[in-house]
């Protein structure tokens, strides 16, 4: 990559951060107010857009969506010209935090590379439409705070903490070595370990501590690995991992705090055993079976896939150790059809790009996985629906842990939040005008704004207009 592009539009930023400043203070006042008018709104349920319509914003709240003329005299104005007013975009499955290739995050990083990495990967996914973001695994507590307040531009933040895996499982990072040949080598942490991004737990004690910690530290939701991976050197894409018991412990200490397990797993015996126990949301799950999909459904659960890795653009994913390659290309093919019998058999579906390693890698994905999921749901609807209102019903699933109460997000209606992006054209027709690309690893390396989103608007503060 030839440099770091820090934020375009700083006047945007500055104003949006004094607006935050105040925000306090005007609780206390009558609520500004923002009035969308002349716009074509996709509310994130319905397929069919409303027509000509109006959308009132007040404090950081909607307060109307109406087809006839909203009398707000006090508001500012955004004529949107005929565009798209449609939800901000929600990822149910990134890795803010892991923002460089497992070789360096492991051995020639420090908290604080990945923590000012981190800034720029959130400003990047704001200025990409994204005003909400579940990270499922990495030391992103303080980054949430650090949105919260003010001081970093970027979406709402969902944290998970460190992922929580067993010995020999997709997150135990430790290289070959570093083990030895004993469980009692008292010095075999990974730096993974060491910085927060996993932890390796065994038995239920030692399960409870790691779920408990991660709750202490602010967690919304909790990782865990219950099955093997494609990017990880010592775990077997095939495997189970966890018993039964040590799932259940989890779920229990996690629901005791009222919110929920998501389970990182591929297979049907690693999914059955997760719904035995309760887990609410099966990130990636690409080689199960119609009848544990049927069951997934019944639980009233989620599916979280990033559907790039059933694409045969895979095989070039500079993370994939070379070894896994054919395994995951066969596994691909075979199951083709995952996203199309996931919709037949009802399961809920969500967005998720797994946002990982180095910033164009991980930025080309997003962007790729956009449009690689209209091909695999055979729907702009559908994969629409999944980065909106279903995602929006999923983080709401965090309960009490949610940081975000007052209002729904992922969607355009009454009460909900005032997540809003306004985009020159219709994604329910075309994909790329949302950022949807074609190409993957041939696409440019370098990350440059999508000129179709004309604003960008996250809790009632506008971050992005270029409509001027």
């Amino acid at each position: 990559m030839s440099g770091l592009r820090m934020p375009l539009f700083s006047k945007v930023i500055a104003a949006a951060l004094f607006t935050f400043s105040t925000s306090a203070q005007a609780q206390d006042q009558e609520q500004p107010q923002t009035l969308f008018t002349n716009v074509h709104v996709f509310d994130g349920v319905n397929e069919q857009r409303i027509e000509n319509a109006s959308v009132l914003v007040e404090g950081n709240l909607i307060k109307a969506v109406s087809t006839d003329a909203i009398d707000a005299p006090n508001a500012t104005v955004i004529d949107g010209g005929g565009r798209t007013l449609m939800p901000g975009l929600i990822d149910g499955h990134a890795h803010v935090m892991i923002n460089n290739d497992f070789g360096p995050v492991e051995h020639n990083m420090t908290p604080y590379d990945i923590a000012y990495n981190s800034v720029i990967v959130m400003d990047r996914f704001l200025q990409d439409g994204f005003t909400s973001v579940r990270d499922m695994g990495g030391p992103a507590f303080g980054l949430a705070r650090a949105i919260d307040n003010g001081t970093v531009i970027g979406p709402r933040l969902y944290p998970s903490g460190a992922f929580i895996s067993q010995t020999s499982g997709h997150g135990d990072f430790r290289d070959r070595a570093d083990p030895g040949y004993s469980p009692n080598d008292a010095g075999d942490l990974s730096n993974f370990e060491r910085m927060g991004i996993g932890t390796v737990a065994d038995g239920i004690p030692e399960v409870l501590k790691a779920v408990r910690l991660n709750l202490r530290n602010g967690a919304s939701q909790i990782k865990i690995m219950g099955g093997g991976g494609g990017s990880s050197r010592f775990d077997p894409i095939d495997t189970t991992q966890y018993s039964e018991d040590e799932i259940c412990a989890a779920v229990e200490a996690t629901a005791d705090w009222g919110t929920y397990i998501a389970a990182h797993t591929f297979n049907d015996r690693s999914v059955n055993r997760l719904l035995d126990c309760g887990v609410k949301t099966f990130e990636h799950g690409f080689f199960i079976s119609e009848a544990t999909m049927k069951r997934i459904a019944e639980a009233g659960a989620f599916v979280v896939p990033q559907m790039w890795g059933i694409s045969p653009d895979l095989a070039k994913n500079p993370l994939m150790p070379p070894d896994k390659i054919p395994e995951v290309s066969a596994l691909g093919k075979e199951y083709a059809d995952f996203g199309r019998n996931l919709l037949k058999n009802g399961v809920k579906v969500v967005f998720a790009s797994d946002y990982v390693g180095k910033f164009e890698d991980a930025e080309r994905a997003r962007r790729y996985e956009i449009w690689w999921r209209t091909q695999t749901f055979d729907s702009n609807f559908e994969v629409l629906k999944q980065m909106t209102s279903i995602a929006g019903e999923m983080l709401a699933l965090s309960g009490p842990r949610n940081p975000y109460k007052e209002g729904k997000l992922g969607v355009i209606e009454e009460g909900a939040y005032a997540d809003i992006i306004l985009v020159d054209g219709n994604p329910l027709e075309d994909i790329t005008v949302i950022g949807g690309n074609t190409a993957w690893f041939d696409a440019d390396p370098e990350w440059t704004p999508i000129d179709t989103i004309d604003v960008i608007m996250k809790d009632g503060i506008i971050y992005k207009d270029t409509l001027d």
